[in-house]
């Protein structure tokens, strides 16, 4: 509640919409005061894709934003309704889009309901068009291909968000039309490991369960997961502890699991 009465304040509620399986989530009862709705899931994405929630154009981006009533010097705070699981999605999204005043709520609604803070029933309605202006960084988001080009050069080191289980290929994918297993050079970081009871853990702990994964601590990294989601918790938490070189593979496993045509390891 520090920052609440902040005049530039904006709160977006970051919670998914779908789940891997394509079924609905129902929408999080209680929602911050003042909260509004951002779904990334299937609003604020390139809808030309057949891949789930992929990053928008710049242009698309910046008028979503906008009808938010996003400003240039908006102070963002975003959440979501699991603690922490897709809104570092949506911070990443506004990252790599150059907007750089955006936090995200750790322990995020849940933690909210725990301290008695406001809530209310419905999402509000932004009152008026914003003026913030999109500065796209390409460097920051892969491609397949460079990410194969990534797997022979070995310039990044590439850190998978999922489970132990689905990394190695033991256990089937949510979306039933992907393979088992990783990227080949990929290592396996699952994302809750980096938080405990659905907040981010202390940045010590962060710092330690990075480096039992690192294979070099000065090689930039490149994170990805099952659909470009939980890669962006990965993103949020090496940014915290100072490795602040990355890049997220959009397309992630949904990708790289459906396609005959690229190498997988188990």
């Amino acid at each position: 509640m520090q920052h609440y009465t902040d005049p530039n304040l904006v709160i977006l509620d970051a919670s998914m919409k779908k789940r891997p399986n394509g079924e609905a989530i129902a929408e999080p009862q209680q929602k911050i005061i003042g909260a509004l709705a951002f779904n990334f899931d299937t609003e604020i994405c390139d809808h030309s894709s057949a891949l789930p929630h992929m990053l928008p154009t710049a242009e698309d981006f910046e008028q979503a934003v906008r009808a938010l009533g996003i400003n240039q010097d908006s102070k963002i705070v975003v959440y979501d309704a699991m603690g922490i699981f897709s809104a570092p999605r949506a911070w990443w999204m506004f990252k790599i889009m150059g907007i750089r005043q955006v936090y995200v709520l750790n322990g995020g609604l849940p933690a909210w309901l725990e301290a008695k803070y406001p809530t209310q029933i419905s999402y509000s309605e932004a009152t008026y068009q914003g003026d913030v202006k999109v500065n796209f960084n390409p460097s920051g988001v892969y491609s397949a291909q460079q990410v194969l080009a990534t797997i022979t050069s070995k310039n990044r080191q590439i850190l998978d968000a999922r489970s132990e289980a689905r990394f190695y290929g033991k256990e089937p994918e949510p979306r039933k039309e992907l393979k088992g297993g990783h990227i080949p050079t990929a290592q396996c970081l699952a994302f809750d490991k980096l938080l405990h009871q659905g907040a981010y853990r202390t940045t010590e702990q962060l710092k330690q369960a990075f480096a039992e994964v690192l294979i070099s601590p000065q090689k930039p990294l490149l994170f990805s997961c099952g659909s470009g989601v939980t890669a962006c918790v990965l993103a949020l938490a090496a940014d915290e502890i100072g490795l602040q070189d990355y890049a997220v593979y959009d397309g992630s496993w949904s990708e790289w699991g459906g396609n005959d045509t690229l190498p997988i390891a188990t």
